[in-house]
């Protein structure tokens, strides 16, 4: 789950700790801590606040995030499935966990080494946030393909309590901040459980006791991006049935250990009944770009500029079978 104004870096204060210990100090705490609290959302105009309660019990996660001002919903995560409850639509919809998780940002422990190439990373100010103390980590990007990070980690634990995702080095594109949170306490099981009964929605998802993704990791790839930015690579190849309309689909996830893009491929047969995205569109920090090929529809999906998911997509190839 997804930031605040880029601030001045105060020189002198960050201790002996390198960024590279913080962010896999951060990475380690959204792996292994339990905690729960209320956070605010920031994107563009709109402000959300957010209550979460997430438990680690035995490398085994749950976690529930219920919204507190305008229309109710809810993200209700357990050991194998993801369920959104949308009760002011009627609606719901589930599916199994497709990629491993993965902490904000989407560090992979073994890349860490080579984010420099890509980002400069430094160490900031320490501030206070949500009553605890904090050290800020400014990790800003080489070229205009990727977002810059703006993290305030917790000094104790090392769980993110702030976090800014900037463009241009300057200009906030999404943002997110605990203003109450208790880590490391047990969290009662009512706190995990939906408000919202199932039965009263409709439910998009696969049907109960359906298999799950077929993992395509061991397979050969049936396409692939021929333009990547630097530091991008394929982490992941998995074929999935569409939650909502219920057709297969590959879905590719690449990373450069910070942003992860994921592209989405189906066959175009003639009976597509759910709309599909042409051209480039814009969620806070996240932008899509579709498109239709040799009758397959290609959706690039990601928390990165515009011109990155453009520049992927319009590169996608079928490769040869």
């Amino acid at each position: 789950m997804r930031f605040i104004l880029f601030l001045a870096l105060w020189p002198g204060t960050a201790g002996a700790d390198s960024v590279n210990d913080w962010l896999m100090r951060m990475n380690d705490a959204a792996a292994n801590l339990s905690y729960q609290g209320i956070f605010v959302y920031v994107n563009g105009s709109n402000l959300e606040t957010m209550q979460v309660a997430h438990q680690v019990d035995d490398g085994i996660v749950r976690e529930r995030i219920y919204s507190l001002n305008g229309a109710p919903r809810e993200i209700v995560r357990d050991a194998e499935q993801v369920w959104c409850y949308v009760p002011e639509q009627k609606m719901g919809m589930h599916e199994f966990r497709q990629v491993p998780k993965q902490s904000f940002p989407n560090i992979l422990p073994r890349r860490l080494g080579e984010l420099s190439d890509n980002y400069s990373l430094t160490l900031g100010r320490e501030d206070r946030i949500a009553d605890r103390t904090a050290q800020q980590i400014v990790i800003a990007p080489r070229d205009e393909y990727r977002y810059g990070y703006v993290l305030w980690a917790d000094r104790k634990t090392g769980l993110l309590l702030k976090a800014a995702l900037v463009a241009n080095e300057k200009e906030p594109v999404e943002q997110y901040m605990f203003t109450k949170v208790s880590i490391g306490d047990n969290i009662d099981s009512v706190d995990l459980a939906p408000n919202t009964g199932k039965e009263n929605l409709k439910w998009f998802g696969p049907a109960d006791g359906s298999p799950g993704p077929v993992n395509d990791e061991v397979m050969n790839p049936g396409w692939a991006v021929t333009d990547l930015p630097d530091g991008f690579e394929l982490s992941r190849q998995i074929r999935r049935i569409s939650p909502i309309n219920k057709r297969m689909m590959e879905h590719y996830v690449y990373s450069d250990g910070l942003a992860a893009v994921s592209v989405f491929i189906e066959v175009l047969n003639g009976v597509n009944t759910t709309p599909l995205i042409k051209g480039t569109t814009r969620i806070g920090a996240v932008h899509a770009f579709g498109h239709t090929q040799d009758g397959y529809h290609v959706t690039v999906v990601g928390g990165v500029p515009s011109r990155t998911v453009d520049m992927m997509a319009m590169s996608v190839k079928k490769l040869l079978e």
